[in-house]
């Protein structure tokens, strides 16, 4: 097991310090304040070439406002068009061809690899396909005919595409869609490189405080359950037939801002685990493996072909705490050091999107950051990473629980 290059700071006063330096908490700020932190934000966004994309579009739209006039014209004429009579069998119509094309498709592949002797049953069924296409799109060009709100709907359709590719508004959305893609990718790279950084560090770091004879350490616990996943669980095995006893939970955020999103996941898992009802919702549990939406019944985890049995019991060592009532003790957070800015990283792409995005964004006008203050402080849940850090700090014991790579 490779230790992760990472450093890791355990002392909980300078961790508090190193923490406290780094927050620019959203929800205790008045205006100026959250203008230096719009400020702080813009400057990363001009960094990610997604935001980049984006504004652009908007400079484009802006640049051209007989787009948005004519965008609203096309709204109003399918509004007109969906309250006709002809309106509802056109729709159907489309999905129908739809499906008759998508048929079209896989039986033209299928021809291109089947044997020749199997050819005639494959082109037969094609044909037919092929026939229905053309009566459909028969009984759709008459209802186009009868319908002059449909015609008037495609004709301003028409306009409204040929002003899109003429202005270059096409070109640029395509691009973002692949830029968008490309960060999905990389997120998931990102993501999973982490993972493996959050096992080693778990093997280094959390396995010789809880003694490492006999111990595993299981990844992606899931049990059965609807919406239950323990990203990291450290594990007790006696037998292979036998309960396991679980010592740890590992929860494993790379970005600090989401750790709060998955601190209170756990809080609704760990609920379900120990069987404490009143705590959790049964109906958001229950699958085919938990018919009545409870852990009443032991489930097996898989872990190279080798089985690890858990029940209620296996989490014994899970109790909430007496001042906050939460389940703390056992429960080890495991992210990378970053600016807390005391929203999740979701909320924050909300606010890149609208600010990237919005014709009406000018920073230089008062009211206009004012109602995005507003807004972006309806986006802060009920608890934050900087209310989840100032309960693990509170003191060395509590801080063991947490590990945060990168000083």
């Amino acid at each position: 097991m490779n230790d992760p290059p990472s450093e890791l700071i355990r002392d909980p006063d300078e961790l508090r310090r190193k923490l406290a330096e780094r927050t620019l908490d959203l929800r205790t700020l008045d205006l100026p304040g959250f203008r230096r932190w719009l400020d702080l934000q813009s400057a990363r966004w001009q960094s990610d070439p997604v935001f980049v994309q984006r504004a652009r579009i908007r400079d484009v739209r802006r640049a051209h406002p007989e787009l948005r006039d004519l965008e609203a014209v096309h709204r109003q004429a399918a509004r007109t068009d969906a309250a006709t009579a002809q309106a509802p069998r056109l729709v159907e119509l489309d999905r129908e061809r739809h499906n008759a094309d998508k048929a079209i498709a896989g039986l033209t592949e299928a021809l291109a690899r089947i044997d020749p002797a199997l050819r005639a049953g494959l082109e037969a069924k094609r044909e037919a396909f092929l026939l229905r296409k053309g009566a459909l799109e028969q009984e759709r060009a008459a209802l186009v005919e009868s319908s002059p709100e449909r015609r008037a709907l495609l004709r301003v359709a028409g306009e409204l595409d040929r002003l899109r590719a003429a202005i270059g508004l096409d070109h640029e959305e395509a691009r973002l869609a692949e830029l968008q893609t490309g960060r999905g990718r990389g997120a998931g790279r990102a993501g999973a490189k982490f993972e493996a950084e959050a096992l080693a560090l778990t093997h280094r770091s959390i396995l010789p405080e809880l003694g490492r004879d006999g111990l595993h350490v299981l990844r992606t616990v899931r049990l059965g359950a609807a919406g239950v996943e323990l990203d990291l669980a450290v594990v007790r095995r006696i037998g292979a037939d036998e309960p396991v006893e679980v010592l740890a939970v590992v929860e494993v955020k790379r970005n600090i801002n989401d750790l709060a999103h998955g601190f209170l996941r756990r809080q609704i898992d760990l609920a379900w685990l120990t069987r404490d009802e009143g705590k959790y919702d049964p109906a958001e549990h229950r699958t085919g493996m938990f018919p009545t939406g409870h852990f009443d019944r032991p489930a097996v985890h898989w872990d190279d072909d080798r089985p690890f049995v858990f029940d209620p019991d296996s989490f014994r060592r899970f109790t909430r705490d007496g001042q906050t009532g939460l389940f703390l003790d056992g429960l080890y957070l495991v992210t990378r050091a970053g600016p807390i800015w005391g929203l999740s990283g979701a909320a924050q792409a909300q606010i890149s999107a609208r600010v990237a995005t919005d014709e009406d964004w000018n920073p230089a006008n008062e009211e206009c950051v004012g109602r995005l203050f507003d807004w972006c402080r309806t986006l802060a849940g009920p608890v934050e990473t900087p209310d989840v850090l100032r309960m693990y700090t509170e003191s060395a014991e509590r801080a063991r629980y947490l590990l945060v790579t990168g000083g």
